[in-house]
């Protein structure tokens, strides 16, 4: 005879499918609003009986749809090698820091820099040459370079030897925390400033004139539909004093400053070929869109 205290078989009480929700909901309290959705649209179907909230739960976790913000990406870290005013692109006086490639001079070229394996970063294929601006008072702790594929990953394409990217849009966070638009100057602790470069190309030249910005979802202009890797430099202060210098300058020349807006950084590459052959297939194009790293060759987790 069945116990009237319990749910027919094939219903569920609704103070069980909350208590379910409940319990989900805690473990997934990052995810985005849309899973949170699902989750309640669907779960109710599958739960009967209180004793199995745990199991219902499991299923859950099991079908739940991927994070909304993982995004595979290579990552390099990077350690400033020099501070000097070496700039074989533009040839600029301003004081510049310098990762990658140990062996960039104003007289270097793509060629030059493929030829030379000595790098300042953790990936030995990373070859290529680095540098922007000193933000005044700012020291660097290291520099973070990384290559996303917003959009269709699978649409990206070889980054080719001498190469030159300008990259204009600056953002800067305190504490791992958002990215904003301008220099975060109440911040108390470590803070970085991030970089992007263009990462779209019409073929025409190497130079950095050749290339613009896609959109937020990596399409491409018709005029410059060579679509790359999206590159970024994130550059980490330490912040020791836990002062943010405000006005925040940067070196625009000899004893010459300039305001946080004159920031940039340069980009000339090449990588070793692993890097076009192997891990953009590894890394970008072929990675399940719910993971970050999708080989240890790709990159690691902060921490691990």
């Amino acid at each position: 005879m069945n116990d009237p205290s319990l749910p027919r078989r094939g219903a569920c009480h609704v103070g069980h499918i909350g208590h379910f929700a409940t319990i989900i909901n805690g473990y997934f309290e990052r995810v985005s609003r849309a899973v949170i959705i699902w989750h309640h649209k669907h779960i109710e179907g599958f739960c009967c009986y209180h004793l199995l909230a745990a199991f219902c739960a499991l299923i859950a976790l099991a079908i739940m749809p991927s994070v909304a913000n993982a995004q595979p990406q290579i990552k390099v870290n990077c350690d400033v090698y020099a501070t000097n005013q070496v700039d074989p692109i533009a040839f600029s006086e301003h004081l510049h820091h310098q990762i990658g490639n140990t062996s960039t001079t104003n007289k270097s070229t793509g060629e030059s820099l493929k030829a030379t394996l000595s790098t300042s970063c953790d990936m030995p294929w990373f070859t290529t040459a680095g540098w922007f601006p000193v933000e005044r008072y700012e020291p660097v702790r290291a520099v973070n370079v990384y290559y996303r594929a917003p959009g269709d990953q699978t649409k990206i394409k070889a980054i080719p030897t001498g190469l030159q990217l300008l990259g204009t849009k600056e953002q800067y966070n305190c504490n791992d925390g958002a990215f904003q638009n301008t220099p975060p100057y109440s911040c108390r602790g470590k803070f970085a400033t991030r970089v992007t470069f263009p990462d779209c190309w019409n073929k025409r030249s190497l130079e950095e004139t050749s290339t613009v910005y896609g959109s937020t979802e990596g399409v491409c202009p018709s005029s410059h539909p060579y679509r790359l890797p999206r590159i970024n430099f994130l550059v980490m202060h330490d912040n020791a004093d836990g002062v943010v210098a405000n006005p925040l300058l940067v070196s625009a020349g000899l004893n010459s400053w300039e305001d946080y807006t004159f920031m940039h950084a340069d980009y000339f590459a090449p990588n070793q070929d692993v890097f076009n052959n192997k891990l953009l297939d590894l890394c970008l194009r072929n990675a399940h869109d719910s993971v970050t790293f999708a080989d240890d060759r790709c990159g690691v987790e902060p921490g691990s």
